[in-house]
C-alpha cells in the first residue's frame, strides 16, 4: 500500500485512499485529534525521541517554570596557530545548562531551506538537520505501518511550490528531505506540490469541468495552484506560485508588535538614558531564540537593565520569561488568541504565572495592521498564479482554502473580492493535503510519472 504524508512545519497528517474512500491515519494517539500530529521532536538527555504532542507535553512538563542554571564546561583541545607565536594548544569550554531534561524542535522543515543551518548539539551527539527530520519521519512510518498492518510499499510527501524563492535553495531543500527520508529508512518516496494534492482531493468527488485556483495557507508558506479538472479523473496544472508566508510568521508579528512593551521596550537605561539594548527584544521573534537569552552575557544584560532601568516590572518579566521557559506558552497562547479573532472580533492575550502578569487586548483590525506587508505579499501571489495560468480572475470556477491560516478572515475577504464569496469553499484545514497525496499515491499511472521525473541523477 502507498500513502499520502504531509509533513508540515506546523502539523503534520497521512492518508490512504481506496475504494473511493480516504482513510487518515492516527499519527499522534496523545493528542484530543489523532489524525493530526504536531510536527515537534523531543529529544532527552539519554537521547530517547519523541515526537507530535508528547514532545510538547514532555518539554513542557521538564522545563516552563524551571530555573535554567548554566556552568562553564570544559570540552577539550584545540591547536591554534599564531604569526608570532607558532602553534599552541587551546582549552576550549561551552557554557552548559545543567538540569535541562531534554531538546525540543519545532518548525523543523522551514529550516530546510536555510544553508547556515547545519544542524546542532544535543548533550553532546551531532545532529544534521536530515537526521532530526528523519528521527521525526521514522517514528510516524512505525506508527502508520502499524495502524495499518502492513508495509508500507511507497510514500507521496507534500512540498511547497517554493521551499524558498531562489532555485538554489529550493533545490537545497527538496535533496535535504530526500536525505532525511533515507537516514529514516523510508520506501520509495515521490514528491508533489501541496496545492496540487489539495486540487486532487476535490478532483476525486467533482462532476464539473472546472477551472481550480487552491490556496493552500499553513504554518511556513503560503502555495497557490490553478488546475483544470475535466469532472472524470483528468487534471492539468496550469500555474502554480508560492511566497515563504505562513502563521508561524504572523505569530511573531503579533509578538513584536503587542507584547514587547510587557518585556521591557521603550525603556531608558540610567542617568543618559540609554535604550534597551535591542537585541534583548530582537530574540523574542521566535520562542526558540528566546532560549538563547539564557545565556550568562545576556542574563547579565537583562540584570544591568533591572538594576538602572525606568521599568524594573517589565524588565523582571523578561527575565522570568528567559529563566523560566515561558516562550513557548506565551507563542502558543498568540496563537490561540489568532485563532479566536477568526471568530470574534476581539479578544485577550493573557499571561498569569508568577512573575508575569498581563492581559494585552487584541482586535482583528490591530492584527491586520500587523500583518499589512504579508497581505500585500499574498495577494501578489495570488494574482501571479492567476495570470500565469492564462486566465482572469472572473474565469476561475471553485477557490479552494485549506491550511490553518487560509480561515483568517482577512485572507477570506481577499478571495472572496478577487473571485466572488459564492466560489470559496473550505477543505478540511489540517488534512486536505493528506488527503490529496492519498489519492496521488493510489493512482499507479501518476505514481510511474513523478517517479521518473524525480530520479536522481548519480552524484
Amino acid at each position: 500500500m502507498r500513502i499520502g504524508l504531509d509533513f508540515g512545519t506546523t502539523n503534520s497528517s497521512a492518508a490512504h485512499y481506496r475504494d473511493q474512500q480516504v482513510t487518515l491515519l492516527k499519527l499522534d494517539p496523545v493528542s484530543p485529534s489523532p489524525t493530526i500530529m504536531r510536527s515537534a521532536l523531543f529529544i532527552t538527555r539519554e537521547g530517547v525521541p519523541s515526537i507530535g504532542r508528547e514532545a510538547i507535553n514532555r518539554f513542557t512538563e521538564g522545563n516552563v517554570g524551571r530555573e535554567i542554571e548554566y556552568q562553564w564546561r570544559y570540552i577539550g583541545e584545540s591547536e591554534v596557530t599564531l604569526a608570532d607565536v607558532g602553534t599552541v594548544m587551546q582549552s576550549l569550554y561551552a557554557v552548559i545548562d545543567l538540569n535541562t531534561p531534554g531538546r525540543l524542535f519545532q518548525s523543523l522543515k522551514s529550516h530546510l531551506r536555510d544553508s547556515s543551518f547545519t544542524g546542532t548539539d544535543v548533550f553532546g551527539t551531532r545532529y544534521s538537520l536530515e537526521a532530526l527530520i528523519g528521527v521525526v519521519l521514522r517514528i510516524m512510518l512505525e506508527r502508520i505501518e502499524r495502524e495499518i498492518g502492513q508495509s508500507v510499499e511507497g510514500l507521496v510527501v507534500g512540498r511547497p511550490v517554493h521551499y524558498a524563492s531562489e532555485a538554489r535553495l529550493d533545490a537545497l531543500a527538496i535533496s535535504r528531505m530526500r536525505q532525511a527520508a533515507q537516514l529514516a529508512g523510508l520506501p520509495p518516496i515521490v514528491f508533489l506540490p501541496e496545492p496540487t494534492a489539495a486540487a486532487l482531493a476535490y478532483a476525486a468527488t467533482a462532476r464539473d469541468q472546472e477551472h481550480v485556483l487552491v490556496f493552500d495557507f499553513g504554518g511556513g508558506t503560503l502555495d497557490v495552484t490553478v488546475m483544470r479538472i475535466d469532472g472524470q479523473g483528468l487534471r492539468e496544472v496550469l500555474s502554480t506560485d508560492g511566497v515563504p508566508i505562513g502563521g508561524d510568521l504572523l505569530d511573531r508579528r503579533v509578538v513584536m508588535g503587542k507584547l514587547t512593551p510587557h518585556f521591557g521596550a521603550g525603556a531608558t537605561l540610567g542617568a543618559r538614558q540609554l535604550p534597551l539594548p535591542a537585541v534583548l527584544l530582537e530574540h523574542l521573534s521566535e520562542w526558540q531564540s528566546i532560549v538563547d537569552l539564557t545565556q550568562p552575557r545576556y542574563l547579565a544584560l537583562i540584570d544591568e537593565a533591572i538594576n538602572n532601568g525606568d521599568k524594573p516590572d517589565e524588565l523582571n518579566a523578561l527575565r522570568t520569561l528567559v529563566r523560566e521557559n515561558y516562550g513557548l506558552p506565551m507563542y502558543e497562547e498568540v496563537e490561540r488568541a489568532k485563532v479566536r479573532l477568526s471568530e470574534s472580533r476581539q479578544t485577550t492575550i493573557s499571561m498569569h504565572v508568577p512573575g508575569i502578569d498581563f492581559d494585552e487586548p487584541f482586535e482583528r483590525w490591530d492584527f491586520e495592521r500587523l500583518i499589512g506587508p504579508d497581505v500585500r505579499a499574498v495577494a501578489a501571489c495570488i494574482d501571479r498564479a492567476v495570470v500565469a495560468a492564462g486566465m482572469q480572475h472572473s474565469q476561475i470556477d471553485v477557490v479552494l482554502r485549506t491550511g490553518g491560516s487560509s480561515r483568517i478572515p482577512r485572507f477570506v475577504k481577499m478571495l472572496s473580492e478577487k473571485f466572488g464569496a459564492e466560489k470559496l469553499r473550505e477543505m478540511d484545514a489540517f488534512t486536505g493535503v493528506a488527503s490529496g497525496l492519498a489519492v496521488a499515491a493510489s493512482d499507479d499511472a501518476l505514481w510511474e510519472r513523478l517517479q521518473a521525473e524525480q530520479i536522481v541523477p548519480p552524484a
